[in-house]
């Protein structure tokens, strides 16, 4: 069975696709990448060791700094226009921490976490005693206190995307040639509709992620302590789902029953801050039993990176919190969350990889993009964790507004969609690689056996190991392919400096504190009403 659910005709595509303003904007793509990822004992345990003094301050290092956990390091490449540049970057990141690592230590490359110790012993991240940093520590206390540590300590990658000015101009001129319909907007207030519309159908679409990037089928049993689970026994320290691709985005992985109780939308920009506002200051029932040392407040989210998701709209601002850099300034870029680890990869990610997701993310700033009704949501809901849990499962049918229809048969609509732009890509790249990449990918809906997912089950019962010596022997591996990695002298000599820099800058904050912590929480915790969004608040 097929669908016409949010596809455009081929006279829709033809009218973008061959506006040359519009291809020739397409080299000028930024993209970034962070990773998350452990850092492991020798026997691939987590680390109980504090982030080496070797790679800076966890606070102010720009491209090296810690996710929730101490042992959590998160590594963040600038956004370029090169996508070779981008993965060289952080390839020459993980050569840096892999020649800096203490004695013994290794990066562990899946998404769920290696074997951890009980809770107390999951040492939060520290940043210092700046104000700033005790706020990041008293945020990730609140994490704690709010979802379990374990919760926290799994890792995955974000795709920062933005398409670039040239392109938005032309798509704008171009939409007011063909129907006028954007003639009341300007062309900041365009882009900003344009990655929600974009972020609207990345949620419409966002399983074929999972499904052909998903790779943590299976966890370690220590994660699993103490919880109300319905995985299956692989071995005596491995669970896993038979089927599953991302345990990960799961709702037994990174998922918030609370959040899910006020749901923020995004058909657009002013309703999107307005929930997000709600959110910050409505009290929760559920969190108001901790203290104001347990949390940074009482709020359904602490802060705005609170929010949970596959996809979040983002901007750039050193001098205002998100809301409010938001709401005058708009949307810059979209953070793709959805992608996992992939352990058979060094860097957890390929540049065919990021061809495709380059594919997919124009196709969902392009394709029609009605706003979500509240019947869509829970069907995108329903449909990611289908995909999460089943996703390989023969025959496996996921719902959509036309009603059931097969993963296979809504992956091939969507690769046929795909297809036009592949070739365009490819025109003004002159280079194969998109549509490589498609066919490459294309070939996963028909054989599950080649996605991620599936191969590290089929290695754990060839091999007869469980998910935990499987991933210990590749991240192993990986740390010697990072070791011999070639980076210029130049380049490692400013990734030393930025190091030096890091710590100094810290020092200083420490030693310039205006006010107590108690008054600087306070003032960061009151939320004016000083923006347009304010009108939506009900």
């Amino acid at each position: 069975m097929k669908t016409n659910e949010i596809r455009p005709t081929e006279a829709y595509w033809a009218s973008i696709l061959k506006n040359e303003q519009v291809r020739a904007s397409l080299v000028d793509i930024r993209r970034g990448i962070e990773r998350e990822l452990i850092r492991t004992q020798s026997t691939g345990d987590m680390s109980h060791h504090a982030h080496p003094s070797a790679l800076g301050s966890a606070l102010t290092h720009p491209y090296i700094t810690t996710d929730f956990a101490e042992a959590q390091l998160e590594l963040v490449t600038p956004a370029m226009n090169d996508r070779s540049a981008t993965f060289h970057s952080l390839a020459s990141l993980h050569h840096f921490v892999a020649m800096h690592l203490p004695k013994g230590e290794s990066l562990w490359g899946a998404s769920m976490p290696p074997k951890l110790p009980v809770d107390e012993a999951i040492r939060i991240a520290d940043y210092g005693n700046s104000n700033a940093g005790m706020l990041k520590k008293r945020y990730r206390e609140g994490l704690a206190n709010r979802y379990g540590k374990r919760m926290q300590v799994i890792s995955g990658i974000h795709y920062n995307f933005s398409l670039p000015e040239a392109f938005w101009t032309a798509l704008y001129d171009h939409q007011q040639r063909i129907d006028g319909s954007v003639s009341e907007q300007t062309l900041e207030e365009f882009v900003s509709e344009r990655y929600f519309h974009m972020i609207r159908n990345i949620l419409r679409h966002g399983w074929l992620v999972p499904y052909l990037f998903g790779a943590s089928p299976a966890a370690d049993k220590s994660y699993l302590l103490g919880q109300k689970h319905s995985l299956e026994v692989f071995d005596e320290d491995t669970y896993f789902l038979p089927w599953a691709t991302s345990l990960r985005i799961s709702n037994l992985g990174y998922s918030s029953d609370e959040q899910s109780s006020y749901p923020v939308s995004f058909n657009n920009r002013q309703q999107y801050l307005a929930d997000l506002y709600n959110a910050l200051t409505r009290p929760s029932e559920r969190y108001q039993n901790l203290s104001s040392s347990q949390q940074m407040n009482g709020s359904v989210l602490q802060l705005e990176n609170e929010l949970y998701g596959s996809v979040r709209p983002k901007i750039v601002n050193d001098h205002l919190r998100p809301l409010y850099a938001m709401c005058h300034y708009g949307v810059q870029y979209v953070e793709l969350r959805s992608m996992d680890n992939n352990p058979y990869l060094p860097l957890g990610i390929s540049a065919e990889q990021s061809y495709f997701l380059d594919m997919l993310l124009v196709y969902s700033a392009l394709a029609p993009s009605p706003e979500l009704t509240e019947e869509e949501r829970r069907i995108v809901t329903q449909r990611q964790e289908l995909v999460a849990t089943q996703g390989r499962k023969p025959g496996l049918m996921l719902p959509t507004l036309s009603g059931d229809v097969s993963l296979e048969d809504l992956g091939s609509d969507l690769m046929d969609s795909l297809h036009q732009i592949a070739k365009d890509f490819d025109a003004t790249f002159e280079t194969d690689s998109f549509t490589s990449s498609l066919h490459h990918e294309r070939k996963k809906l028909h054989n599950s056996d080649l996605t991620p997912s599936a191969q590290i089950l089929a290695d754990m019962k060839e091999q007869g190991v469980s998910h935990k010596a499987l991933i210990h022997r590749l991240s192993d591996e990986h740390l010697a392919t990072h070791r011999r990695h070639r980076v210029a002298e130049k380049e490692m000599a400013n990734l030393h400096a930025l190091v030096n820099q890091s710590l100094f800058k810290q020092h200083l904050m420490e030693q310039h504190q205006e006010i107590s912590f108690d008054s600087f929480l306070e003032q960061h915790n009151q939320l004016q009403r000083d923006c347009q969004f304010q009108e939506a608040i009900k």
